[in-house]
C-alpha cells in the first residue's frame, strides 16, 4: 500500500541523515547528484539539508512526509524540498532513486515551499551525465546551468495528499494510509471514533478543507500510483485500492489523475 505497509527497515546511508551537518555541493559548482539504487526498501529518517533537494526517481515510487503532506515521486515528476525544511520518507523494493541538490546562492528561483518539479528525460539524462563525465569546471558549470534552467515546477494534482492532524482523526488517518481499500462509510467511522458524522465531516472539512469522500479517494489515487508502477494490472490495482470494478477505477483515476491509469503506466 501507500505509506505504511509494511514499514521497511533499511536506513539510506550517506547524506541523507547528516540532519544538516554537511555540504554536498563543491564550490563553485551550482548542483551535484547522488544515485541510490536499493534492491530493498528504504527508510529515510525526519532531517534536513543545508542545500536544496531536488528528489527524483528514474524507476518506482518514493514517498515523502513533509510539510503536514504526502507527496508521491515517480518518474518525470521530482519533489523540490527547500534547504532547511525537514522531511521523511521511504521507497519501495529497486526504486532507483536520485536526489540532486542545489547551493542556495546559486539558486536565483523564490521556490520557498516543497513543490512538484517536472524532469523532462533530456534533463533526468543530463544531471546523470553531469555526475559520470570528464569535464573542465567552465563545462561542468555551464552546463550545470542548462539543467537549472530547465527545471520547472507543475501544477500536477498527482503528490501530495494532505494529512488532518486533529488528533481524534488520528485513528482513521493511519488505517486509511495504511489499508486505501477500507471501505467503512463515514457514519462507521464516526461510530468508532466516538463522534457524530456531522462532527467528523466539520473536522475533515476544517483541517484540510476536502470531505472525507475525497480524501479517502485522493488517498486511493495515491496508491495507485505505486501500485501501478510496481506493474500490477488495472484489475489488480482496482481491487487493492478499494473498487469492486476495473471501471469505477478507471473512472476515478482519470477525474482525480487527469489520465487513464493505461495513459500513467505508459509514461512511466
Amino acid at each position: 500500500m501507500l505509506s505504511l505497509a509494511p514499514r521497511p527497515t533499511l536506513a539510506m546511508p550517506g547524506p541523507h541523515l547528516t540532519a544538516g551537518l554537511e555540504r554536498n555541493v563543491a564550490h563553485p559548482y551550482l548542483l551535484t547528484t547522488s544515485v541510490h539504487e536499493p534492491e530493498h526498501p528504504v527508510i529515510w529518517t525526519p532531517h534536513t539539508h543545508p542545500e536544496h533537494e531536488l528528489l527524483w526517481t528514474d524507476r518506482g515510487v518514493a514517498t515523502m512526509h513533509v510539510a503536514g503532506r504526502q507527496w508521491t515521486v515517480t518518474p518525470g515528476i521530482g519533489l523540490w524540498i527547500p534547504a532547511g525544511v525537514e522531511h521523511e520518507g521511504q521507497t519501495r523494493d529497486r526504486t532507483a532513486v536520485r536526489a540532486t541538490y542545489f547551493t542556495t546562492a546559486g539558486w536565483a528561483e523564490s521556490w520557498h515551499r516543497p513543490v512538484a518539479v517536472r524532469l523532462v528525460p533530456a534533463v533526468r539524462e543530463l544531471l546523470i551525465h553531469l555526475k559520470r563525465a570528464q569535464m573542465t569546471v567552465e563545462q561542468r558549470v555551464r552546463a550545470q546551468r542548462v539543467c537549472v534552467d530547465m527545471l520547472e515546477t507543475t501544477e500536477t494534482i498527482e503528490l501530495d495528499v494532505p494529512i488532518p492532524s486533529d488528533p481524534r482523526l488520528a485513528m482513521l488517518v493511519e488505517m486509511i494510509l495504511h489499508d486505501p481499500a477500507d471501505d467503512r462509510s463515514l457514519e462507521q467511522w464516526a461510530s468508532l471514533l466516538n463522534m457524530t458524522a456531522r462532527t467528523l465531516t466539520r473536522a475533515f472539512s476544517a483541517e484540510i478543507a476536502l470531505s472525507f469522500a475525497q480524501w479517502r479517494r485522493l488517498v486511493r489515487m495515491r496508491a495507485a500510483l505505486g501500485l501501478l508502477a510496481d506493474g500490477m494490472s488495472v484489475k489488480v490495482v482496482a481491487r487493492e485500492v478499494g473498487y469492486s470494478t476495473p471501471s469505477a477505477f478507471v473512472t476515478a483515476f482519470r477525474k482525480t489523475v487527469g489520465a487513464t491509469p493505461g495513459e500513467y503506466a505508459g509514461r512511466l
